[in-house]
């Protein structure tokens, strides 16, 4: 993980050695807030920003939220014939999506800043052994952002596709379609791509469902709703986790 705090605190004590802080109660300021940033990074690094680019390249750096998982199964075991909904930190820092989703009997098991080859991954683990009716399933953004083609998104989902239907014949998969917030606007393109990429293919081969979540995320002059995201620029807010749901929860309500 990239760390913003070591750069920053030791810009403010090069400043302070070199007696450009000449008053102490800016001084005493700055330090406390390079205080605070060194300890907040661990934390927001893990939990808020665990999809930023270049994190890490093991396939199992959310391991431990996957055994996490796996506890509360043991707890509380998943009935089988669900709804999952699986993905990345869209899903993940969705609170009340089991909630928002009840009469849908929803399931949340995203995790991290998953991408799709990590939830490949673990699909044996967190996604085939509930048996699924349906999944709702959102990634593909960080792989994008990693530097992953529009191809190789696609690509990896029809490996997600190919690994359930091998062993759950029956379960239909919903993609929702990608979609970036502004801090990642620039690949725009890439997001275009993908999504027409996996939309061609849900028409040809009848295998997934695509769900365009689009057309409530840009203004009428085609401009991404900023205020639909938190203070990130990444994720988003409740307002636009609002504009999501009825248009998944209409999606599945069509195949009922």
């Amino acid at each position: 993980m990239v760390s913003y705090s070591e750069p920053v605190f030791a810009k403010l004590s090069e400043m302070n050695l070199r007696g450009e802080m000449k008053h102490s109660r800016y001084r005493g300021l700055a330090l406390l807030f390079a205080s605070l940033v060194m300890a907040l990074t661990p934390v927001l690094s893990q939990s808020i920003f665990p999809d930023l680019p270049g994190a890490s390249d093991k396939i199992d750096r959310f391991e431990n939220e996957i055994k996490a998982y796996e506890a509360k199964d043991r707890t509380k075991p998943v009935r089988p014939g669900e709804t999952l909904f699986v993905g990345s930190s869209t899903f993940r820092l969705w609170p009340n999506l089991e909630k928002e989703f009840q009469n849908e009997h929803a399931v949340n098991r995203a995790f991290g800043g998953a991408t799709i080859d990590e939830i490949n991954h673990y699909a044996n683990r967190i996604v085939i052994p509930y048996k699924p009716s349906r999944i709702v399933f959102y990634a593909g953004t960080n792989d994008l952002a990693d530097g992953d083609s529009a191809k190789d998104v696609y690509k990896d989902f029809l490996e997600f596709e190919r690994i359930v239907h091998k062993a759950l014949p029956n379960t239909k998969i919903y993609f929702v379609s990608v979609n970036p917030g502004p801090s990642r606007v620039k690949l725009q393109k890439l997001y275009d791509e993908t999504n027409s990429l996996v939309s061609a293919e849900a028409k040809r081969s009848h295998k997934f469902k695509f769900v365009d979540i689009r057309p409530v995320m840009y203004d009428s002059k085609g401009r991404l709703k900023e205020q639909l995201f938190g203070f990130d620029r990444l994720h988003m807010n409740k307002a636009g986790q609002d504009l999501w749901e009825p248009i998944i929860r209409e999606a599945l309500a069509r195949d009922r």
